[in-house]
């Protein structure tokens, strides 16, 4: 008898265990429960015929019984984890549902536009040029011919900060945020030789009252041209397909002569007025034309600070607002949406 019980408890084992790896659904977890665990299952049945055996002999089977009851019911809370898991994978996957669309960014539009002015230029076999935004004084204003207490550098309203540049030669050095971006072209010219043609967009800081048209950081793209027998008609003529380039071939330009410590002669380049086409406007203060740059040939001084012989070479260069020409290409009327961070504005362009 004790052999057939315990055949019997084998046997539920064997059935119960190959069972449990086929369970799929609650449904078949339930009738898997009914069938060895329930209140009329194998196990229960299996019970009532051990409490008809004698103490030692009831001890033994019911000790064993009890495991196998154990080991069952660990299994059952295993297949109900499982397939909880594995209907939850189901009901958050569909193959037929169209995708979620992620997020894209896009370019910021003063980015934009720098690199349409880059491509131009670029287009023209000029080279693009960056360098740090942190300058000393020696290349912001020094050797652009505006030495210490030249009046001309009341013309930018200058972030000093403390230096953190060790002295050389004993002698520490004034750091400022750079004011244009005139420094890095003399920073290129120490590790190039004429003819040289490049062009140098970034950023750069001025204490200005924050308003429309004015940021205390802004972006700026300048350019330098240097190579003998070099003009003014050269310059005329570069910034002039630059500008058509940029807005369409029937703008028009202006010389004005103008002042700047680190060319001579200096210049002003103005536009013809595209939103009211020379009639006069709010834009361009009913003048019909648009300020677009500063240009001049670049000062015998500054040619001579680059280890550039001003006998020998000639040069123009230029420098324009890139904030204020994206506003204008744009028909954006307050620069300080460019840095608003608003998504509204930005997802426009």
């Amino acid at each position: 008898m004790i052999d057939d019980v315990a055949q019997k408890l084998a046997n539920i084992k064997t059935k119960a265990v190959a069972e449990f790896f086929s369970l799929q659904n609650d449904a078949e977890i339930e009738k898997w429960r009914v069938k060895y665990l329930g209140r009329k299952g194998a196990l229960s049945a299996l019970f009532e015929e051990i409490g008809k055996f004698r103490t030692e002999e009831r001890q033994y089977l019911g000790k064993a019984a009890n495991e196998l009851k154990k080991e069952l019911e660990e299994k059952l809370r295993a297949a109900s984890d499982r397939t909880k898991s594995h209907g939850k994978g189901e009901e958050s996957f569909d193959e037929t549902a169209p995708g979620i669309p992620v997020p894209r960014g896009t370019k910021h539009p003063l980015t934009q536009f720098t690199d349409r002015i880059c491509a131009v230029f670029t287009s023209m076999g000029f080279e693009i040029v960056e360098d740090r935004e942190v300058e000393k004084v020696e290349y912001n204003f020094d050797k652009l011919n505006m030495p210490d207490n030249h009046p001309a550098r009341d013309m930018w309203d200058t972030f000093y900060i403390k230096s953190q540049i060790p002295p050389a030669n004993g002698m520490f050095h004034e750091v400022v945020l750079r004011t244009h971006t005139s420094p890095v072209q003399l920073r290129a010219m120490e590790t190039r030789k004429p003819p040289v043609r490049l062009v140098v967009p970034g950023r750069c800081y001025r204490h200005d009252a924050t308003d429309a048209s004015h940021e205390t950081g802004f972006y700026q793209l300048e350019g330098l041209v240097i190579d003998k027998g070099v003009s003014v008609a050269n310059m005329i003529y570069v910034l002039d397909s630059v500008l058509k380039r940029l807005f369409g071939n029937f703008v028009k330009i202006r010389i004005r002569p103008s002042f700047f410590p680190f060319v001579e002669p200096g210049h002003e380049i103005d536009m013809s007025c595209m939103i009211c086409e020379q009639k006069g406007c709010s834009v361009c203060s009913k003048t019909g034309w648009l300020e677009m740059m500063g240009s001049g040939m670049v000062h015998p001084v500054v040619l001579n600070n680059m280890g550039v012989d001003s006998e020998l070479y000639t040069g123009f260069a230029f420098g324009m607002g890139i904030d204020r020409l994206m506003m204008l290409y744009y028909g954006v009327d307050d620069i300080r949406l460019s840095y608003s961070g608003d998504l509204r504005f930005l997802k426009q362009f």
